[in-house]
């Protein structure tokens, strides 16, 4: 039963236009995740000391 909700699920999101796509995929991790996200988001920061230009080289690896 569950698959068969996902599968109609999947199928409206691709039954709709790329814009309402788009504003899916940006509201989605806030529906699925809520307050987990904000919490993630704020631990972004911890990881700052790696944006520097020595490591800059494996951020394309």
């Amino acid at each position: 039963m569950k698959a068969d909700l996902v599968e109609e699920i999947l199928q409206k999101i691709a039954d709709l236009g790329p814009e309402e796509q788009r504003q899916l995929l940006e509201r989605l991790p806030h529906v699925l995740l809520g307050e987990e996200l904000d919490w993630l988001k704020m631990a972004e920061a911890a990881f700052d000391f790696w944006n520097n230009d020595e490591d800059a080289r494996y951020d394309q690896l």
